[in-house]
């Protein structure tokens, strides 16, 4: 009976907190030289991707001002049955719109490394651009 309490804790209790207590802030910036490339109603994405690459959660900014700061809980989380502790944060700025469609011209940018689901300081600088 202990074990079964155990798994259910585990199964059910460990998500849940990790849902609501996911927490992340950072800081979206410019690489020298691509602040001309900005056009009106530009579209700055930051996605938070678990381990295996799944998108877990979205945020979006219209019209950015560099160097943005962002913060995300789970209230921008928009698969979070597939939240892991460790994620991998990527920046795209467009002007269509589109997530996962990136197109020439695109800025896009990522966390150097994974980070836990609980992370401050998170730098991401957007300077490949799509071609």
């Amino acid at each position: 009976m202990l074990a079964a309490a155990g798994f259910f804790a585990w199964r059910f209790g460990y998500p849940a907190a990790v849902r609501h207590f996911f927490r992340a802030t950072g800081t979206v910036s410019l690489a020298p030289g691509q602040a001309s490339v900005i056009a009106p109603n530009s579209m700055l994405f930051v996605v938070a991707r678990n381990r295996d690459g799944v998108p877990v959660a979205v945020k979006k900014t219209i019209n950015p001002v560099f160097p943005l700061n962002f913060e995300m809980s789970a209230a921008d989380l928009i698969m979070p049955d597939l939240l892991t502790q460790t994620l991998y944060f990527e920046a795209l700025l467009n002007t269509h719109g589109q997530i996962l469609d990136a197109k020439k011209g695109d800025l896009c940018g990522e966390q150097s490394s994974g980070v836990r689901s609980i992370s401050r300081g998170i730098k991401i600088e957007l300077r490949a651009r799509i071609k």
